[in-house]
């Protein structure tokens, strides 16, 4: 496999660059971070479900309740 692309020999690929590919930090650097967890995927899905909540109540306010009882 070429290292280069497009024939240009000074171009080399980033993903052929090691700090490009994966974080290389020491074993403590490593276990700090993972200590953290997925904060932030918990943060998204926390304001997705929030969002899915108030839209339903606003619905629930705006569209059943004028409407009155079916029946």
């Amino acid at each position: 496999m070429p290292r280069s692309d497009n024939r240009v020999e000074d171009h080399v690929s980033a993903a052929f660059c090691r700090e490009n590919v994966a974080f290389h930090g020491n074993d403590d650097e490593v276990l700090a971070i993972a200590a953290k967890g997925p904060r932030g995927a918990f943060l998204v899905a926390g304001l997705s479900v929030a969002a899915l909540i108030a839209i339903w109540i606003a619905f629930y306010f705006f569209i059943f309740v004028p409407r009155g009882q079916v029946g």
